[in-house]
This record gives C-alpha cells, sequence and structure tokens, in this order.
C-alpha cells in the first residue's frame, strides 16, 4: 500500500520478500484515497493542511491518514480477498509494530499497528533484525538483505530528490540500539527514570557524558508518559520475549501518567554530584 512518499526501495523489498514467501502479493497506490479524504476535509473546514505549514499539526494529519487508511483496506481486503478467489472463510490482518514503536508511541493510533494480531509486537528492532539475519542465512531468503540493510523510516513525508529523508531515529530522538537498551531495563529490569538513570552511569560510562545520558532518559519517558494511551489499543502480540510492552495484557492501567518531574530533580542533582567529585 504505497504513497507517493514511498521510496521505490521499499517496494521492491516488499515484492521480493513476497515472492520469497510465495505470497500473494499486489502492490497498489493509496494517493486517491488521501485526496478523496483531504477533500472532504477541506469542504468541511475551507482550508487544506500542508506539509510546509510551519503547525506540526497539520504535518502529523497529513502522516496519520496515510497509516490510518492503511488499516481500513487491510481489513477490507482480509474480508473480500477469499472471495475472489471463490474460497470460503476470510483473513486476519497482522500487525507491524515492534517493542521499541511501542513503548515509545512512534505508530499511529489505527494504522498498520491496529491489527487481529501482532506477530513482532513483543520484539525489539534489534533483535528483529537478529531474526532476518538468521532467516536470510538459514533459508535463503535473498529479499531480506535489502530490508536488514535499510534504514528505519515511516516514508510518511514527501520524498527529496526521490530519496528518503525522513528516518525513525531522527524522529525519535534514540537510536533502537538505545532503546533496546532502555526497554530492558524498565522490563524486566522494572526501572523507573531515576533507577534506570543510575544504571545507564555504568553501561555508558565509555560512550556518553552523564548529561546526555539523562536527555537520552528523559527522551524516553516523555515520549512513553505522553503517548501510554496507545497501548490500551495495541493489538495482542505473540509472546516471545520478557521484555514486551505491556505491563498487564488484561489491564493497562495506569495509561495517565505524571511530568516524572520529582525523578528529574533527584537525577539533576545526581548529576551536580558527580560533577563536584570529578
Amino acid at each position: 500500500m504505497a504513497s507517493q512518499h514511498s521510496s521505490q526501495e521499499t517496494r521492491e523489498c516488499a515484492d521480493g520478500l513476497a515472492k520469497n514467501v510465495n505470497s500473494n502479493h499486489v502492490g497498489i497506490f493509496i494517493d486517491s484515497v488521501v485526496s478523496a479524504l483531504l477533500g472532504v476535509f477541506q469542504t468541511a473546514y475551507s482550508f487544506m493542511p500542508s506539509f510546509t505549514s510551519s503547525d506540526n499539526r497539520e504535518i502529523m494529519a497529513l502522516q496519520n491518514i496515510q497509516a490510518r487508511i492503511r488499516m481500513v483496506l487491510a481489513y477490507l481486503m482480509a474480508q473480500l480477498a477469499l472471495v475472489k478467489e471463490g474460497r470460503p472463510g476470510g483473513l486476519l490482518v497482522l500487525g507491524t509494530a515492534n517493542v521499541d514503536e511501542s513503548l515509545v508511541g512512534y505508530l499511529t493510533k489505527y494504522d498498520c499497528s491496529s491489527a487481529d494480531i501482532n506477530p513482532i509486537g513483543s520484539v525489539s528492532k534489534i533483535d528483529l533484525r537478529k531474526f532476518l539475519e538468521l532467516a536470510y542465512n538459514k533459508y535463503g531468503m535473498t529479499a531480506l538483505r535489502s530490508v536488514i540493510d535499510s534504514v528505519p523510516t515511516a516514508e510518511l513525508r514527501p520524498l527529496v530528490d526521490g530519496k528518503v529523508e525522513q528516518t525513525d531515529e531522527s524522529e525519535i530522538g534514540l537510536t533502537y540500539e538505545e532503546l533496546s537498551v532502555i526497554g530492558r531495563l524498565r522490563k524486566p529490569g522494572g526501572m523507573g527514570p531515576y533507577a534506570m538513570f543510575l544504571k545507564l552511569l555504568q553501561i555508558w560510562a565509555d560512550k556518553y557524558t552523564v548529561d546526555e545520558i539523562e536527555e537520552k532518559v528523559r527522551k524516553f519517558w516523555w515520549r512513553y508518559r505522553v503517548n501510554r494511551h496507545k497501548a490500551t489499543v495495541s493489538t495482542p502480540a505473540i509472546h516471545a520475549e520478557n521484555y514486551s510492552p505491556d505491563d498487564h495484557r488484561n489491564d493497562h492501567r495506569p495509561f495517565l501518567y505524571p511530568d516524572f518531574s520529582y525523578q528529574f530533580e533527584r537525577i539533576r542533582e545526581k548529576i551536580e554530584q558527580i560533577k563536584r567529585e570529578q
């Protein structure tokens, strides 16, 4: 389900992987649907959002509409694909959000993350790459090479000279390698902001300054806090790891969090103490 913002490389990856797994793959463009919905909005509100706007709400809305259209179309195809084939029953829709995206809320509510079941919902991006490497080496799925080597991107913003400039890590402000470490400290480590900061002082002692570590902890917990409401509608995932983004599958409370100001005051005090002792 490509759009004008999808790169040729991504479309080729999808087509190649479908051939590797012998999937009934159809490539379509969703731009006409996006235009139709924006036309309805323009009729109602007499203005058209733009990617060149200085208001980030317009830019986010234009990205989110693409993502949500893909969910609607996925369910439509799941219900009708077998009708076209003259076969009984229906198909399940598979979700595509991993642990790291779920923890920081780097997904659109009711987009490709919303499905009947999510095969990768309890696996981090780093471990997913390892799994793909295994499948590539063991089963000869040649198309996986380009998937493994690709830079993670949502591809929801306009291309620049035919190339993707939007990347997951630049928008999140943390690398997937960093998120993998932080996610494990949260669960199963059971750490909040302050305990996590102290642990990362040890883990990243030779990699980052204390101020840089504080900033990374702050970014994670800010995103976790403001986006935790998305976890209340997360698709059930195959339980594959002990660092699942779930707190409890049957009860997602709490999803309204404080601003962690107390914890970060203690972190700043610790940083000042460390600097005095250096």
